[in-house]
């Protein structure tokens, strides 16, 4: 492809849609655009236009932000030997390919780059939305097309691997002949990038889709994107996420690491990502942070949510009362299956245990245990005291979780509920909390 000249209509790059870098020429058009790769246009000799002979070498290219979707080149840097650095408009190019690039000689003022091509983006790295995967940029294609000079794509694909390096044609032949397979090109469109902080360029992570499509993606996968990035891009990329996007992929992420991050959220932002999550999970992430910086959270989070993960951080972590949901599904003894069921269907999402309701009277006293299933099943107007299991097994806060852990192994259930010493309901441990526990007596 390189600096193959094609024809496309002279308004395709300004209404915000270039042509696809492999479109075929179309005849009979009056504006000639050629693309190139800037590893092939690194290195290219510079002249002016009243010599014959290049002053330089073609270093790095300016570009600016345009009210495209794409960039713009609005400067060169050129080597030129003993003269050090040479700034060159992009206004003064009269000629580009990939062999010379001739000028003007300084007849336009230089102006500033808000980033350069070779030392702020080859190398960096984006986020392809697509497959959820960090990839990095190996090469850069640009578009020369009616004077100017436009930032239309990164190669993330192996091709750019093998163009910087010199071997892309043989490399391909030898892998085509070999297995008849063709080493296709992998760009994203740069209308499709954004950078997470516009104010420092260098070094930034880009992604591959606006970070409000970052949602998209599933939780465990964008805790991996997070997991396989360097602290400053994480750190970069975690403050672009909304508050829930950010709270679910905390959820999926190394306790060490969820730490870092929240720390390195303003209060009132890392407040609004905690309220979002589990308080069981929101608890964790606290436990371990400095008593004063927990503190400042805390008191900018949501008045419920708040309590909620005070009351688990009272107890150990390690114990029924560190590691309990207090969201559970509630029910009064009094009251019909069909009119519990509604209440189920309201805040089942919210719910930190769904696998059960729990009968309470109305100081809080557990009375009963309600499987969902036997509820669905239930006349619409059965009394739930009719339904309940009055019979319950029940933990204190302060039962060890290898403790819960053998109460889960001996009876087969998916949630044990958590009484105080006066049988004040507060909570309820889960299976999976406690699962990693009790998977040795499982093997015995």
């Amino acid at each position: 492809m390189g600096n193959e000249e094609m024809q496309a209509p002279a308004s395709s790059a300004k209404n915000g849609a270039l042509p696809p870098p492999n479109a075929p020429t179309a005849p009979g058009l009056q504006h000639p655009m050629a693309y190139y790769f800037v590893s092939e246009l690194l290195g290219t000799g510079v002249r002016y236009e009243d010599e014959e002979r290049a002053f330089g070498r073609l270093e790095d290219i300016g570009a600016r932000h345009a009210q495209i979707s794409y960039p713009l080149a609005a400067s060169l840097e050129v080597v030129a030997g003993r003269r050090g650095i040479v700034l060159v408009a992009w206004s003064d190019v009269t000629s580009l390919s990939s062999r010379q690039i001739v000028v003007h000689r300084g007849a336009a003022e230089v102006p500033k780059a808000d980033f350069w091509l070779r030392r702020d983006v080859l190398d960096d790295q984006v986020v392809d939305i697509s497959g959820a995967k960090v990839r990095r940029v190996n090469d850069i294609h640009v578009l020369h097309a009616e004077g100017q000079l436009i930032i239309a794509h990164v190669d993330i694909g192996l091709r750019g691997i093998l163009r910087r390096i010199g071997i892309e044609r043989p490399a391909c032949a030898l892998v085509r002949w070999l297995s008849d397979y063709t080493i296709k090109e992998s760009f994203v469109s740069w209308r499709n990038l954004e950078m997470l902080n516009p104010n420092v360029f260098s070094g930034e992570l880009r992604v591959s889709a606006p970070p409000s499509q970052l949602a998209e993606i599933h939780p465990a996968e964008l805790a991996d994107i997070l997991e396989s990035l360097g602290l400053q891009d994480r750190q970069a990329l975690f403050k672009k996420l909304s508050a829930e996007t950010a709270a679910e992929a905390l959820q999926e992420v190394d306790p060490g690491m969820q730490r870092a991050l929240i720390s390195e959220e303003v209060p009132e932002k890392a407040a609004d990502i905690l309220q979002e999550m589990r308080a069981k999970d929101a608890a964790a992430v606290l436990r371990d942070m400095h008593e004063t910086e927990a503190e400042d959270i805390m008191s900018r989070m949501e008045s419920g949510a708040a309590e909620d993960v005070q009351t688990l951080l009272a107890h150990e972590g390690e114990t029924a009362g560190g590691a309990m949901e207090t969201s559970c599904l509630e029910a009064s003894p009094g009251q019909r299956a069909g009119e519990v069921l509604e209440g189920v269907r309201a805040v089942a999402k919210e719910a930190g245990v769904f696998n059960y309701v729990y009968v309470l009277d109305g100081r809080r006293h557990l009375l009963g245990v309600l499987n969902l299933r036997e509820l669905f099943s239930a006349p619409p107007d059965a009394p739930i005291e009719s339904l309940m299991a009055a019979h319950i097994v029940k933990v204190r806060p302060d039962t060890r979780l290898r403790d819960v852990g053998r109460a889960f192994a001996k009876y087969g259930f998916r949630a044990i509920p958590v009484v105080t010493e006066d049988n004040v309901f507060i909570g309820a441990v889960r299976l999976t909390h406690v699962l990693d526990k009790i998977w040795p007596m499982f093997r015995e």
